[in-house]
């Protein structure tokens, strides 16, 4: 390894934790990798198992104490991972600095979520001089491979619904509303927008109820993409058990993501996971989600 890049691969890394597992994950493999880390766990948001490192809390508006945070440990390289629930920017009590950077993240949040994002990496980057990376510049194990991840693979008509899904996820996309659809025999019955794709296969059951429970005769795809010239280094779409699970429970026969470009929670237990359930996750190629536009 030539001396620069080991360098860079020493920086101590600060992590920003949102929801699910991914944080813990990715402090793991820096470890392994010889990489200090230093957690900060957003606080509604960050699981518990975030204090088996080194880690504190800070609230959404604490602008100020979370800069300090990072600076006050050492960080150099920062990854913000994990989805963080947008919120009411009325209940939002912001510190000094939060307070006087207010105005401008209003006016981010109100370009979108790509906006607010950029927004974010330009604070850390040009004000304070941190480095933005992303998670799988930090552990490629994380990204999503292409091919069948797992034992199943989708059949000619789940491949036509994979299709269908791929179109209405860049539709969205381009509008920065969401990364994942769920496409049946045809139809597509659900988009996802700013509540999560945990939150969009639970409301299958409402608009599908029929297909909820019917394990020997599963029907339709997931599909979950980055946006059309989305920001690599922040909200990369995300799988894990929980979404294989959430998936199973709204009788869907499998899901689709986009290789290289997508992250998986433990990608062992989520083929697991995958096969328990009788579902098929696969990892598109490029050439995949070009032919569905086609």
């Amino acid at each position: 390894m030539p001396d620069q890049t080991r360098k860079i691969a020493q920086r101590k890394l600060g992590i920003v934790a949102g929801s699910g597992p991914l944080p813990v994950a990715l402090a793991q493999d820096a470890l392994s990798a010889g990489r200090e880390v230093f957690i900060i766990g957003i606080e509604g948001e960050a699981s518990p198992d975030i204090s088996r490192y080194p880690h504190d809390w800070c609230r959404i508006g604490a602008l100020g104490r979370f800069i300090n945070l990072l600076k006050d440990n050492g960080c150099e390289d920062v990854v913000l991972i994990g989805p963080i629930h947008r919120p009411d920017i009325r209940k939002v009590i912001p510190d000094a600095m939060g307070l006087r950077l207010l105005p401008r993240f209003i006016g981010l949040m109100r370009k979108g979520d790509d906006g607010l994002l950029k927004g974010i990496i330009s604070l850390l980057e040009h004000d304070h001089g941190f480095r933005v990376i992303g998670a799988h510049e930090v552990s490629q194990s994380l990204l999503a491979p292409q091919g069948a991840i797992g034992r199943l693979t989708p059949d000619e008509e789940q491949r036509a619904d994979i299709n269908i899904a791929i179109r209405a996820v860049l539709a969205i996309g381009a509008l920065d509303i969401g990364q994942g659809a769920v496409a049946v025999r045809g139809i597509v019955l659900a988009l996802e927008a700013a509540e999560g794709t945990d939150a969009m296969l639970a409301r299958l059951d409402q608009i599908a109820p029929a297909l909820r429970g019917n394990v020997a005769n599963r029907a339709g795809v997931l599909v979950k993409l980055a946006k059309p010239g989305q920001e690599r280094r922040i909200d990369l779409p995300t799988i894990g058990v929980k979404t294989i699970e959430g998936a199973a429970a709204a009788g869907l026969a499998g899901i689709a993501i986009e290789a290289g470009n997508a992250l998986i929670s433990d990608a062992l237990a989520v083929a697991r996971a995958a096969d328990k359930a009788g579902l098929f996750v696969i990892g598109l190629s490029a050439d995949d989600i070009a032919r569905a536009k086609s």
